[in-house]
């Protein structure tokens, strides 16, 4: 740990929709309900969780916050939590599967879990520690102490002479044209690559209906996962849709099938279709 010059605290910081805002630390506010952010002094660590059932935006913007207080930390009143962690650990639950990821989730949750006590409502800390943390040596001057500094060595460099006559004038530099930008050949279209049968790749089915959801919502968020060996993106535009498109082979299987049931789902899956059928 990093030598302090007070005792180390665990701070927590909640993630509500968007807005981070500090609470009391408690090892139930780790759920799957929610994101929370902890500073943890006592391990150098900035903690990031990510309950599965929380929403995209929320996600992205916890993850996002948890890599700015790493460096900055949080402020409750005077005292600055958790600036400069040295290792910032994040944990979505939905990863859980994943050894390296349960380990760090088993990890976090031995590291809260503690009796703790509070100063300034929110800043927590282990009494039982406190008697073993050693502060920072301070080191004192004696204003009549005298500190004499040997001095160092002064190099003396001789004046320049005074020129005699003005220095030949250069010569004339050579004007050269300068040469034309060469214009490269444009590129011809590339058709989609389609497969022996004639199908569209399902890689350029992904991109269809990325474009089909950017075109008809304001605001999109997407996010690549794996599972069963297959790669998928899901794809969240708020309050319009939430889907899953699993590549499988040639195939891209999207869940749920009718986009939503939204009218702008709707218009996504009409746009997305069309797409398909016109090559």
């Amino acid at each position: 740990m990093k030598t302090l010059s007070r005792k180390p605290f665990m701070l927590m910081l909640q993630d509500d929709s968007g807005v981070l805002a500090p609470v009391r630390l408690d090892p139930a506010l780790a759920s799957s309900q929610n994101a929370v952010i902890v500073l943890d002094e006592y391990n150098d660590t900035c903690w990031a969780w990510v309950g599965r059932n929380v929403s995209m935006p929320t996600r992205m913007h916890t993850l996002r916050m948890a890599k700015s207080v790493q460096k900055s930390g949080h402020k409750i009143k005077e005292t600055n939590i958790g600036m400069a962690s040295s290792r910032l650990v994040e944990m979505n639950e939905k990863d859980e599967g994943d050894p390296e990821v349960a380990s760090n989730i088993a990890a976090f949750r031995t590291a809260i879990t503690r009796r703790w006590r509070f100063d300034d409502e929110f800043l927590a800390y282990d009494e039982s520690k406190t008697a073993g943390y050693a502060p920072e040596k301070v080191q004192l001057r004696d204003s009549h102490a005298t500190v004499t500094a040997q001095a160092a060595p002064v190099e003396v460099r001789p004046k320049p002479r005074p020129m005699t006559s003005a220095p030949p004038p250069p010569p004339p530099m050579s004007r050269t044209p300068a040469a034309r930008p060469v214009t490269p050949a444009a590129k011809p279209f590339v058709k989609p690559t389609t497969s022996a049968a004639g199908s569209v790749s399902a890689e350029k089915k992904v991109a269809f209906l990325l474009y089909s959801a950017v075109k008809n919502s304001d605001l999109v968020y997407t996010e690549r996962f794996h599972r069963d060996g297959k790669m998928g993106v899901k794809i969240e535009a708020p309050g319009v849709l939430v889907i899953e498109a699993l590549v499988d082979g040639e195939n891209l299987v999207v869940s749920p099938t009718d986009f939503g049931g939204s009218e702008e789902a709707k218009r996504i899956k009409a746009d997305y279709e069309a797409w398909l059928s016109s090559l």
